[in-house]
């Protein structure tokens, strides 16, 4: 009976040390290939700093065999988009479909699963696309709207002038649109805000543009909202096929 004891135990420990072997394995693999994919993504969007990709579909090496790996999720602190810079890039994918050869070889074709997108753009950013002539303009949240401020002078004298624009999507672009305007702290007609915007050279007739040249053809975006700090936009990532190497 002690021996038949011994060797279930002796059994019981090689299970174990095996599942550890394999456990270690598993994490291994899963930092490798993550690391080549966080190498990948930096160089094809040109980013300062690599992304993190987390693949939370259960065993990597299942998926890796399989050659499909599940719920997959690209973050980015930034992300150059023309002349602006894109904060907090979050690219969720529920499948991607890559060979064992692909990942291998890091050639061949991968096909990607739609998915969801989500970045913002901040205040400072968005100012900075704001033609505004020799105006210095300041945005900040005013409600679900943006309020757009800056100093004009009348008869020599300093006036506040602020707008409340309304940011729209317009393609992959965002328009700020004015629906409201005030001067010196006292509600004012839009027309009267033009006005003293024109004197300065600036036309606000109708509003500002602010494109997003290089959000990634495979991005729709949908939506949009303003927060304490910009403006957040979201988004779905199309199905696509791709060319690694």
């Amino acid at each position: 009976m002690a021996r038949s004891r011994n060797t279930l135990v002796r059994a019981l420990v090689t299970l174990l040390a095996l599942a550890v072997v394999l456990v270690a394995a598993d994490l291994a693999a899963r930092d490798w290939a993550t690391a080549r994919a966080e190498r990948e993504v930096q160089e094809r969007l040109a980013l300062p700093r690599p992304p993190q990709v987390d693949l939370a579909g259960g065993s990597f090496l299942w998926q890796a065999l399989r050659g499909r790996y599940e719920d997959v999720t690209v973050a980015a602190d930034e992300v150059p988009s023309g002349a602006l810079t894109l904060d907090d890039v979050r690219v969720h994918l529920p499948a991607v479909h890559a060979p064992l050869r692909v990942l291998a070889s890091g050639s061949g074709d991968v096909d990607v699963a739609a998915g969801t997108f989500s970045a913002a753009v901040g205040f400072g950013d968005l100012a900075t696309q704001v033609d505004a002539g020799s105006l210095d303009v300041a945005l900040s949240r005013d409600g679900e709207d943006v309020r757009a401020a800056t100093t004009v002078r009348v008869l020599g004298l300093r006036v506040e002038l602020a707008l409340t624009v309304e940011p729209r999507l317009a393609g992959d672009a965002v328009r700020l649109v004015p629906v409201s305007a005030e001067a010196a702290g006292r509600e004012v007609p839009l027309s009267r805000a033009r006005q003293l915007l024109g004197t300065a050279g600036v036309d606000v007739l109708d509003g500002w543009t602010v494109p997003l040249d290089d959000v990634p053809g495979e991005v729709e975006v949908r939506s949009l909202e303003v927060t304490d700090t910009g403006v957040l936009v979201r988004g779905t990532v199309l199905a696509t096929s791709t060319q690694l190497g």
